[in-house]
């Protein structure tokens, strides 16, 4: 199905990786649900801000809206299920800022995607991410805990998120956490893929 996720309006977000962050998990209180497990693929994009990612056999964009002492607000772009068709695609390109590629098919399965249009493209690099999440509520924020994997290269990950900037500064200031300190997901991916390479 081809619609975006049901959070779709903007949201400012803070995240923080590390390689032991269990002191900052349990000050998140008690998780509001179980584990998911997920394998992930990044597109890290050498040319615009914006985010790419395959989860659950889907293409999901994020586009970088605002960066405001420190924190981002992030806006969902595009979501749409394998196979996509030349036309989806495209719109895939333009929110990510990126100029079409060249499309020989009329669709593409996620296999023929990586391979013949994020391959040859030198502003795109996949790369592999094994992820279990927890998710919390904090101070009316939604929060997680991530451990992921990339190569070899165990990291966690802790993030909180809120479509209202304030709550999302004051409950960053009650987790003792500086909205500063502030890495998203594709530039942890990418600093993770560049220690294991």
């Amino acid at each position: 199905m081809d619609a975006l996720q049901p959070n779709a309006a903007p949201r400012w977000e803070w995240r923080i990786f590390g390689a032991d962050l269990a002191a900052l998990e349990a000050r998140l209180g008690s998780p509001t649900s179980p584990p998911r497990r997920s394998d992930e693929i990044y597109l890290l994009n050498a040319l615009t801000p914006h985010s790419a990612k395959i989860r659950d056999a889907a293409l999901e964009v994020k586009r970088l809206l605002r960066v405001d002492d420190g924190l981002e607000l992030w806006e969902p772009a595009f979501r749409a299920a394998f196979p996509l068709t030349a036309e989806r695609l495209a719109a895939a390109a333009a929110a990510l800022a990126l100029p079409p590629s060249r499309l020989d098919r009329s669709a593409y399965d996620e296999a023929h995607f990586l391979e013949e249009v994020v391959a040859p493209c030198p502003a795109l690099r996949a790369v592999a991410v094994r992820k279990s999440r927890l998710r919390f509520s904090f101070h009316d924020c939604p929060a997680e805990f991530v451990r992921l994997q990339i190569g070899p290269a165990p990291m966690e990950s802790v993030a909180l998120e809120s479509a209202d900037e304030r709550r999302l500064a004051e409950a960053l200031d009650a987790l003792d956490a500086d909205p500063r300190v502030n890495v998203n997901f594709p530039k942890g991916v990418e600093r993770a893929a560049a220690l294991a390479s």
